[in-house]
């Protein structure tokens, strides 16, 4: 029931373990699908404007901004941080535009899902990796993480955006960095979508139990393990929450192609609203 909720059809199983909203579907992209990827790696990019946030003895941080097709006067609308991987890392405020990125600038979702969706470019890594104490991959800030949260916060501030619909989501470096973003501000997100990333040390889960989570990671990734997944949603309904976790049985270091254009997550995110 939850993947077919979320907009995955391929074979999949569906249960509630200890509190963790958990599906397990099968790798099968189609050929339709993978097609699809390669379309929106091509696709415009004109809804991004492009633009720079001062730091005080920095180089300007890189962005781009995605906004409501036809803003309503005194409407408020939601905030989408997209947190990019380690692909992205750079100052060109290009290289973040992959296939996934440049889903949320296309017509149809910003029809569908008018919103402000910022897209920052960081010189350096948002998060860095090292092992706890059990030998599982963690995650903690990398050191320009604190630059993208003033970032958020400033466009918040000088653009209509609803305080209580600001949306963190990442794949890989950029799932990681959504996560220890929530770690360091647990009141800012209202939902986190985090895809085949490296979660934080389990400890730290608790303060995050209240906030909409949905972990997606493929059980063959051999670059972020999929078990770092597993054991911050298994932390996560330990503190309290109930955790959305999708496995992609046999997928590696990617992000599912059905996803991309999959209007149901987006529809869960978007529902999402801190109280």
């Amino acid at each position: 029931m939850l993947a077919t909720a979320l907009g995955l059809t391929a074979g999949h199983a569906c249960a509630a373990q200890g509190g963790v909203q958990a599906s397990s579907v099968a790798y099968a992209p189609t050929a339709a699908q993978l097609q699809t990827v390669e379309t929106l790696k091509q696709a415009a990019i004109d809804a991004f404007a492009p633009a720079e946030f001062a730091r005080a003895g920095k180089a300007p941080l890189p962005y781009r901004l995605v906004s409501p097709i036809a803003p309503e006067s005194g409407k408020k609308y939601p905030l989408v941080v997209i947190f990019h991987s380690s692909g992205g890392v750079g100052s060109d405020n290009l290289l973040p535009l992959n296939a996934f990125t440049r889903g949320f600038g296309s017509a149809e979702s910003r029809r569908d899902f008018p919103a402000y969706v910022l897209v920052p470019q960081t010189p350096g890594r948002t998060a860095n990796y090292e092992k706890d104490g059990r030998g599982v991959r963690i995650s903690k800030a990398g050191a320009d993480l604190a630059d993208v949260m003033r970032l958020v916060e400033d466009i918040a501030r000088h653009h209509p955006v609803d305080a209580k619909r600001i949306y963190a989501v990442g794949f890989s470096m950029g799932a990681s960095a959504a996560l220890d973003a929530a770690v360091a501000s647990p009141g800012r997100f209202a939902a986190i979508v985090a895809m085949s990333g490296v979660p934080p040390e389990r400890s730290l889960a608790k303060p995050l139990a209240g906030i909409p989570t949905l972990l997606i990671h493929g059980t063959a990734d051999q670059e972020n393990p999929y078990e770092g997944s597993l054991i911050w949603a298994q932390a996560l309904a330990a503190a309290g929450g109930q955790p959305v976790f999708i496995t992609y049985q046999g997928m590696d270091h990617r992000i599912a192609p059905e996803l991309l254009t999959a209007r149901p997550w987006r529809e869960w995110m978007f529902q999402q609203k801190r109280p």
